[in-house]
This record gives C-alpha cells, structure tokens and sequence, in this order.
C-alpha cells in the first residue's frame, strides 16, 4: 500500500541520513533523533518496517 509512496519514502531517506550521521558521531542527541525517526515511520505507515 505504501510502496513508492513520496512521503515514505522521504521519511525513510532521512532516516538512513540520520543513520549515517550516528554512525559517524554516536552521541545522544543523533541516537535520539533517529529513534524518533523510527516512531514517525511507524505512526505514519505501522505496517512498514524502518530500515535496518
């Protein structure tokens, strides 16, 4: 249903840019801010699973 989906995929995108960034700076600040990337995806699309 939400494949190919503008919005997901957009929320996805920026998830795995967050990703990136506590890869390369693991703090809390960057742990939290993918976590509640992680929390949109699932509200928005809960049959979607966030990227690994």
């Amino acid at each position: 249903m939400y494949e190919d989906h503008p919005v997901l995929n957009s929320l996805q995108q920026r998830l795995s840019a967050l990703k990136e960034q506590y890869s390369r700076v693991p703090n809390e600040l960057n742990r939290y801010r993918v976590v509640r990337q992680e929390q949109l995806i699932a509200q928005w699309a809960p049959a979607v699973p966030a990227l690994g």
